[in-house]
């Protein structure tokens, strides 16, 4: 596996992140959507088209409800996978920069001056572990 797939393997974990971000975005503006909903049919009285309108949101939270939980569930098992994949790099110092960047998110300069290393150092670390790291093939399938 090179170096770029390693890149990829272990950038799954931010991905499935930033998907869990956008599906609690999501039921936040269905959530939203169905207070406007009730607020509009109190003022009106009620009616059936409200109550369609309520119900249609109703169903449509719990869908990105049942969703988030799906990718809460692929988080747990993938910060597992890529910590036993970080794991497998013997110098300390090095799981630490492949944490901070692959589960923390953090960028290069930021690794660097908490590292107190200059940003070329952290950039010769980073490809060195990734040239270390283990990656279990079966798995990544």
């Amino acid at each position: 596996m090179t170096n770029q797939e390693k890149k990829a393997y272990l950038g799954r974990y931010r991905d499935n992140e930033r998907e869990i971000r956008r599906t609690e975005e999501e039921i936040l503006r269905w959530e939203s959507l169905s207070r406007k909903t009730t607020t509009t049919m109190g003022a009106a009285g009620g009616g059936s088209n409200g109550e369609d309108k309520l119900q249609a949101a109703v169903e449509k939270i719990v869908r990105w409800q049942n969703r988030l939980t799906l990718q809460l569930g692929e988080r747990v098992r993938l910060r597992e996978e890529i910590e036993a994949a970080i794991g497998t790099v013997e110098d300390e110092r090095l799981r630490l920069l492949l944490r901070y960047r692959y589960i923390d998110g953090w960028r290069l300069e930021k690794i660097a001056v908490e590292m107190n290393y200059s940003y070329e150092r952290i950039r010769h670390m980073h490809g060195r572990a990734l040239s270390e790291i283990k990656v279990d093939t079966q798995k990544h399938k």
